[in-house]
């Protein structure tokens, strides 16, 4: 800064002019400084946040590779190598490898489970500040069946009558516990990644019957192993005890209770907050010397979702860029293009099936294929053929009934048809809502040559008996994947319409694994929960409902979204013996295509 200065006047008012010039000076120096410093500290500061936002972004690269590596193994993808993630305009790149770590675990039960190993590495840069951010992470796949039950969504067991569960209970989400009587649970695993109430979810005030968990134990199929189970007390019980609760002891339980409010939570009378009462409550018994874990886990208790495969792997056709199909309006199909030009390409069960079973979209007619895409119709015989059945669930208690296809097994089997691979894949052309549904109905299955899944995006019917041998022929491995799961017992003959009354039902057994899809609860509307998870149309009162497998629920029905309703032409509820199968502790027993349940665990992060 340059200043020129001019004395006009001497004496006292020279002088004052001089200092008040050099005090602009000084000022105007003082100025310039600040601003310097300003203009530094604002470039720290943008330096800063940028770095804090490009790290941010980096991490979060980080998760959104983790979950690509859980999606890709559960729907049979192959990983992709590199990927990008966009948050608020700014992007990270990410890029995956194999560390070539791969084993299989086994635990002492039986389950298990493949564990391979993944290196990500992931960029970001905010405002020309670079970020990288490193993770090793282990994927671990379990075979879906190897649970009792599993839900993707929230997982409701409300059962009127006593109930036991014999197996792993999962879910991803939340976990509803309650019983007309007792429900009980007979395992060393129950984990539901979000949080367990002990009440109703269509009327969260209903905390009902009593629910026994069992404590843990190493191996829980093992008989000489204890069983000790520790109550999950309701509302009512908690109040008995003089312990208030909103409902019961579940993850709304935070606070614990505290008798004599010293701090201490182990007097006579107190109870620990759910979370720590979990770890200390199904623990192992006291004094058993085989190791030690907890039954009950939560989100809580920092549990990590299961991915598992998306309902397109179900779908007769899967949209995609540059498919090998494209849907043809003159024949209401989809044909073969060019491969790479198409719209579509084929789901991943209808893509893998040594048998397709196709029917048009008015339901009048039908083609069988090999696994080769060659057409077989007329060598299936009677074993294939078109009907109706009434299902008063998806006519909402009015008329109109539901085209089927019938696959009657033990005809396939003699025509020579059945899949060498054990998998069929069977449905309709545009199946619709309500009866429109359409749907596939399995008869004529209790033996069974060879390990059999079917799958389908359509409802399946399972009429009689299925899989359950004889005295030369052995259960096998055996599975239906569909929209929706419906079970008719022995005695059903067809007759059922919207005026003829329920059906008496007969005692029947299902050996198979179930994935079903199911509608999601609203304030006073329940869906019926796990114990209705396979849908029933007729009475069966008094009469044995036996299924034992897996109860999967991964996906809301597309097609089969009748309303659950109990009584009138519905159905009345049997006597749920059901049980999961140990023979799927085996790999070796589980059905064809068995999907995973993709779980991952972080080594370690920098």
């Amino acid at each position: 800064m340059k200043i020129r200065v001019v004395a006009v006047h001497k004496g006292r008012r020279g002088m004052a002019l001089l200092f008040a010039v050099s005090s602009a000076f000084v000022a105007a120096g003082m100025v310039t400084l600040m601003l310097g410093i300003a203009l530094s500290s604002n470039r720290t500061a943008e330096v800063e946040s940028g770095e804090k936002q490009s790290a941010f972004l980096a991490s979060g690269a980080l998760e959104s590779a983790k979950k690509t590596v859980q999606q890709s193994i559960a729907n049979w993808a192959t990983i992709p190598e590199t990927g990008t993630l966009t948050i608020d305009g700014h992007e990270a790149n990410y890029w995956v490898r194999p560390t070539g770590f791969s084993r299989t675990v086994l635990d002492p039960s039986g389950i298990q489970t493949q564990e391979t190993g993944y290196e990500i590495r992931a960029t970001a840069t905010v405002g020309n500040v670079p970020s990288q951010a490193f993770r090793v992470l282990n994927s671990l796949a379990t075979p879906l069946f190897q649970f009792a039950v599993f839900y993707d969504g929230d997982l409701e067991i409300q059962p009127g009558p006593s109930m036991s569960i014999f197996g792993r209970v999962h879910t991803n989400q939340n976990l509803y516990l309650g019983s007309g009587a007792t429900l009980r649970l007979n395992t060393n695993y129950v984990h539901a990644v979000g949080s367990i109430y002990r009440n109703r979810k269509d009327a969260p005030s209903l905390s009902e019957g009593t629910v026994l968990i069992r404590e843990w134990v190493t191996n829980p199929w093992n008989l000489s192993e204890p069983a000790n189970y520790y109550t999950m007390w309701s509302k009512s019980q908690m109040t008995s005890k003089g312990i208030p609760s909103v409902g019961g002891f579940d993850s709304n339980f935070t606070s614990g209770w505290d008798v004599n409010s010293n701090g201490v939570y182990t007097d006579n009378g107190d109870m620990l907050p759910f979370g720590p009462g979990c770890l200390e409550y199904w623990n192992q018994p006291n004094g058993y010397g085989s190791g030690s874990g907890t039954t009950v886990q939560t989100g809580e208790h920092q549990l990590s979702e299961a991915v598992v495969p998306q309902i397109e792997s179900i779908s007769m056709f899967d949209q995609v860029d540059g498919g090998d199909y494209a849907w043809d309006a003159t024949s209401r199909s989809y044909l073969p293009v060019t491969p790479g030009t198409g719209t579509h390409k084929q789901g991943y069960y209808h893509d893998n099936a040594d048998l397709k079973i196709l029917v048009n979209s008015t339901g009048t007619t039908f083609k069988v294929y090999n696994g080769a895409g060659t057409d077989i119709t007329s060598s299936v015989g009677s074993a294939v053929s078109l009907g109706t059945i009434y299902d008063a669930r998806q006519a909402n208690g009015g008329s109109g009934v539901t085209k089927v296809v019938n696959i009657n097994v033990a005809a396939l089997q003699a025509s020579g048809k059945y899949p060498p691979n054990g998998l069929i894949y069977a449905a309709h052309y545009g199946a619709g809502t309500g009866t429109n549904a359409k749907g596939v109905r399995l008869t004529n299955g209790g033996l069974l040559p060879a390990k059999l899944t079917v799958a389908s995006e359509d409802p399946v019917y399972i009429q009689g008996d299925f899989n359950v041998g004889s005295s030369t022929v052995t259960q096998k491995g055996a599975a239906v994947i569909a929209d929706s799961v419906n079970l008719l017992s022995n005695s059903w003959n067809n007759s059922k319409t919207s005026s003829s009354g329920l059906p008496t039902a007969s005692n029947t057994t299902y050996n198979v694994a179930i994935i079903a899809g199911n509608q999601d609860t609203a304030v006073n509307r329940y869906n019926g929960g796990l114990e209705n998870l396979p849908r029933f149309h007729e009475n069966w009162t008094g009469k044995n409902c036996t299924i034992k497998g897996a109860m999967v629920n991964t996906w809301n029905s597309v097609h089969g979204t009748g309303a659950w309703v109990y009584g009138g032409n519905r159905y009345q509820a049997p006597n749920r013996i059901w049980s999961y199968n140990t023979a799927f502790n085996s790999v070796a027993n589980l059905p064809p295509f068995t999907p995973m349940a993709v779980s991952a665990r972080d080594v370690v992060t920098w």
